[in-house]
Protein backbone atom coordinates (compact mmCIF):
# COMPACT_ATOMS: atom_id res chain seq x y z
CA UNK A 1 0.00 0.00 0.00
CA UNK A 2 0.87 3.36 -0.96
CA UNK A 3 1.72 5.85 1.67
CA UNK A 4 -0.68 9.10 1.15
CA UNK A 5 1.40 12.10 0.99
CA UNK A 6 -0.18 15.06 3.05
CA UNK A 7 -1.41 18.45 1.53
CA UNK A 8 1.60 21.02 2.70
CA UNK A 9 3.92 18.04 1.14
CA UNK A 10 2.30 17.69 -2.32
CA UNK A 11 2.64 21.87 -2.36
CA UNK A 12 6.00 21.59 -1.07
CA UNK A 13 6.81 19.21 -3.75
CA UNK A 14 4.84 21.14 -6.65
CA UNK A 15 6.38 24.28 -5.80
CA UNK A 16 10.00 23.09 -5.47
CA UNK A 17 9.21 21.39 -9.32
CA UNK A 18 7.63 24.45 -10.77
CA UNK A 19 10.77 26.35 -9.41
CA UNK A 20 13.20 24.39 -10.67
CA UNK A 21 10.78 24.08 -14.12
CA UNK A 22 11.40 28.46 -13.74
CA UNK A 23 14.81 28.64 -13.16
CA UNK A 24 15.64 26.21 -16.46
CA UNK A 25 13.36 28.26 -18.13
CA UNK A 26 15.37 31.37 -17.75
CA UNK A 27 18.67 29.95 -18.08
CA UNK A 28 17.94 28.70 -21.59
CA UNK A 29 16.66 32.64 -22.65
CA UNK A 30 19.25 34.24 -24.54
CA UNK A 31 20.76 37.47 -22.65
CA UNK A 32 19.97 40.70 -24.64
CA UNK A 33 22.35 43.40 -23.57
CA UNK A 34 21.37 46.33 -22.16
CA UNK A 35 20.29 49.61 -24.72
CA UNK A 36 22.81 52.22 -22.64
CA UNK A 37 21.53 55.04 -25.08
CA UNK A 38 19.70 57.79 -23.61
CA UNK A 39 15.96 58.06 -24.67
CA UNK A 40 13.25 60.67 -23.95
CA UNK A 41 13.63 64.31 -23.44
CA UNK A 42 16.02 66.36 -22.07
CA UNK A 43 14.98 68.73 -19.63
CA UNK A 44 16.97 72.28 -20.19
CA UNK A 45 17.76 73.32 -16.56
CA UNK A 46 19.80 76.16 -16.85
CA UNK A 47 22.67 77.87 -18.81
CA UNK A 48 24.21 75.06 -20.91
CA UNK A 49 22.83 72.30 -19.00
CA UNK A 50 20.38 69.73 -19.26
CA UNK A 51 19.30 66.30 -17.57
CA UNK A 52 17.67 63.45 -17.79
CA UNK A 53 17.00 60.69 -15.27
CA UNK A 54 18.71 57.21 -16.13
CA UNK A 55 16.40 54.45 -16.71
CA UNK A 56 18.34 51.41 -16.69
CA UNK A 57 21.24 50.11 -13.71
CA UNK A 58 24.40 51.29 -13.31
CA UNK A 59 27.08 50.04 -11.30
CA UNK A 60 28.70 52.81 -9.81
CA UNK A 61 27.97 56.45 -10.33
CA UNK A 62 31.24 57.84 -10.45
CA UNK A 63 32.97 55.16 -12.89
CA UNK A 64 29.94 55.84 -15.09
CA UNK A 65 31.27 57.30 -18.69
CA UNK A 66 29.12 59.41 -21.08
CA UNK A 67 29.39 59.52 -24.70
CA UNK A 68 28.14 62.06 -27.33
CA UNK A 69 28.19 59.95 -30.89
CA UNK A 70 30.73 57.61 -29.94
CA UNK A 71 33.38 60.15 -28.49
CA UNK A 72 33.90 60.43 -24.73
CA UNK A 73 32.68 64.04 -22.94
CA UNK A 74 33.83 65.37 -19.85
CA UNK A 75 35.22 65.69 -17.20
CA UNK A 76 33.04 63.36 -15.09
CA UNK A 77 32.14 64.73 -11.61
CA UNK A 78 32.18 68.10 -12.86
CA UNK A 79 30.66 71.18 -10.52
CA UNK A 80 26.88 71.87 -11.56
CA UNK A 81 28.07 75.91 -11.58
CA UNK A 82 30.54 74.59 -14.50
CA UNK A 83 28.30 72.77 -16.08
CA UNK A 84 25.57 75.51 -16.54
CA UNK A 85 27.98 78.15 -17.48
CA UNK A 86 31.58 76.92 -19.45
CA UNK A 87 29.05 73.79 -20.74
CA UNK A 88 31.26 71.69 -23.57
CA UNK A 89 30.59 68.34 -22.69
CA UNK A 90 31.15 68.59 -18.76
CA UNK A 91 29.00 66.50 -17.38
CA UNK A 92 27.50 64.91 -13.55
CA UNK A 93 25.69 62.08 -12.56
CA UNK A 94 24.01 62.36 -8.99
CA UNK A 95 21.43 60.47 -7.07
CA UNK A 96 19.15 62.55 -5.02
CA UNK A 97 18.64 61.47 -1.67
CA UNK A 98 15.03 61.12 -2.37
CA UNK A 99 15.16 58.85 -5.43
CA UNK A 100 16.01 55.56 -6.54
CA UNK A 101 17.13 56.62 -10.16
CA UNK A 102 20.00 58.70 -10.76
CA UNK A 103 20.17 62.05 -12.59
CA UNK A 104 22.70 63.03 -15.08
CA UNK A 105 23.18 66.57 -15.60
CA UNK A 106 25.45 67.35 -18.28
CA UNK A 107 25.90 69.65 -21.64
CA UNK A 108 26.76 69.26 -24.83
CA UNK A 109 30.48 69.65 -26.45
CA UNK A 110 29.66 72.85 -28.87
CA UNK A 111 27.06 73.70 -26.12
CA UNK A 112 23.77 73.06 -28.71
CA UNK A 113 20.33 71.75 -27.52
CA UNK A 114 20.70 67.95 -27.28
CA UNK A 115 17.35 67.17 -28.22
CA UNK A 116 17.60 68.86 -31.06
CA UNK A 117 21.37 68.54 -32.68
CA UNK A 118 21.03 65.06 -33.96
CA UNK A 119 23.36 63.37 -32.04
CA UNK A 120 23.12 60.20 -29.63
CA UNK A 121 24.20 60.43 -26.04
CA UNK A 122 25.25 56.94 -24.50
CA UNK A 123 25.65 56.74 -20.69
CA UNK A 124 28.03 53.29 -19.67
Amino acid sequence: MQPKLSFDTRVLVGSTLFALASSAFLYLLPVSPIERHLRGAFRQWHGNAYSIVVKYPLNRLDDARLYEDGKPLGPPNSDLQDILAKGHGLYKLYRMSNETSPVLMFSSSDNTDPNTNGRKYRLE
